[in-house]
């Protein structure tokens, strides 16, 4: 993995990847109401297993969270599916930090 200021060098399947999670993520747990279990993780397996890909999902969500909570912290369930996913928290980390220094992108 190259490291990077943001998360991390995406490939195409990875970029695609954090799409689909994200996407389906938010459909099960916002639009649905699945809580995060076993279930919902399986759900999300079926599309990826890459650590790097719920580590982006992941630091997008928490930089949100960070420079707007009164917008975003709604979406805390997500972040903890990812986590429970196998998110990669260096990267999410990474990604965080450099998502709330983008204020616009929020």
């Amino acid at each position: 993995m190259v490291h990077v200021p943001y998360g991390a060098q995406l490939d195409t399947r990875q970029r695609m990847g954090v799409a689909k999670v994200s996407g389906h993520a938010e459909w099960l747990i916002q639009g649905q109401g699945w809580p995060v279990d076993e279930q919902t993780v399986a759900e999300l397996h079926a599309i990826t297993r890459d650590p790097v890909v719920y580590g982006i999902a992941l630091g997008n969500l928490l930089g949100r969270m960070e420079t707007a909570p009164e917008m975003w912290a709604h979406l805390e369930p997500m972040a903890e599916l990812y986590r429970q996913c196998g998110a990669d928290l260096e990267v999410a980390d990474r990604q965080r930090q450099w998502r709330a220094s983008r204020l616009w992108t929020t």
